[in-house]
């Protein structure tokens, strides 16, 4: 999820307007794009299969949803998109790529309350390799904001699909997350035991209450992209991907600069990034 304060239920990842973000990001949420990325690269290749459905929870909407379309194989909207959603779906192509987009997302949710401070959020589907799109229309229009807000739930997809995490886990030994139980290899679990195991007072990994996030990030300031990922290690890896992504290299000892620079210790992350600027015009 994205807002203006950003956060992760048990079951949605999604984004708010009122933190700001590192670097020359500046207090902005995320930013909207209107052509459709003529990359035929996709990061889909390297998840893993599918296993068993997901039930879709009707309760998760943080803003009212009006229009619903279902994504085809093809990419196709159904029913026939208006030109605002067309917009919006051609944002999130040029982020997840065409290919990446159909290939997981499998509806998206559009909807206007300018009195809600969610941007858009994600929640797995029915099938564990699909997700649904959410997006507050009220928000989507500012341009310079909302590709940032597509590029952190894309970080958040990257880092909950089911090569992830188990949502099926009736225990968990390493760490329960929104989506399910991070499996060991998880790059979202390497993140947390890096850099979130160092503390005492940090919040719980479902935390969503701001006043926590906000208390824990005056404490830890400097170790921060901005409050809104002091809300738990799902939304710091998020946010700290934006950074990755829009922002020039960073050299230095401090955590902020660890965690900015642990992406590039991934091929993966590496080619996204390099995708993601040259689309974006971010270079």
């Amino acid at each position: 999820m994205r807002s203006t304060w950003i956060a992760v239920t048990a079951t949605v990842a999604a984004i708010i307007l009122g933190a700001g973000l590192w670097g020359t990001i500046g207090a902005a949420a995320l930013a909207v794009s209107l052509v459709a990325s003529t990359s035929t690269a996709s990061w889909q290749d390297d998840l893993g299969a599918p296993t068993e459905p997901v039930p879709r929870s009707d309760d998760l909407d943080p803003f009212p949803v009006t229009e619903v379309y279902d994504v085809g194989a093809d990419g196709v909207l159904t029913p026939e998109p208006t030109p605002e959603a067309a917009k919006v779906w051609k944002s999130i192509e040029r982020v997840f790529t065409p290919r990446g987009a159909a290939a997981r997302i499998d509806q998206l949710r559009l909807g206007r309350d300018v009195s809600s401070d969610t941007m858009a959020w994600v929640s797995r589907s029915e099938s564990v390799e699909y997700w649904t799109f959410a997006a507050n229309l009220a928000y989507a229009a500012d341009d310079d904001d909302w590709m940032s807000t597509v590029v952190h739930e894309y970080a958040h997809i990257l880092s909950l699909g089911p090569e992830s995490a188990d949502a099926f886990a009736v225990t968990c030994d390493t760490l329960w997350v929104g989506q399910g139980c991070l499996f060991s290899d998880a790059d979202l679990l390497t993140f947390s035991d890096r850099f979130w195991n160092r503390y005492t007072d940090a919040p719980d990994a479902l935390n969503v209450d701001a006043d926590v996030a906000d208390a824990f990030f005056s404490a830890h300031e400097g170790d921060f992209v901005d409050a809104y990922a002091a809300t738990n290690v799902t939304e710091d890896f998020a946010e700290s991907f934006l950074a990755y992504v829009s922002e020039d290299p960073v050299e230095g000892d401090d955590l902020l600069s660890q965690k900015i620079a642990f992406f590039g210790d991934y091929p993966r992350y590496v080619l996204v990034r390099e995708r993601l600027r040259a689309e974006l015009g971010w270079d």
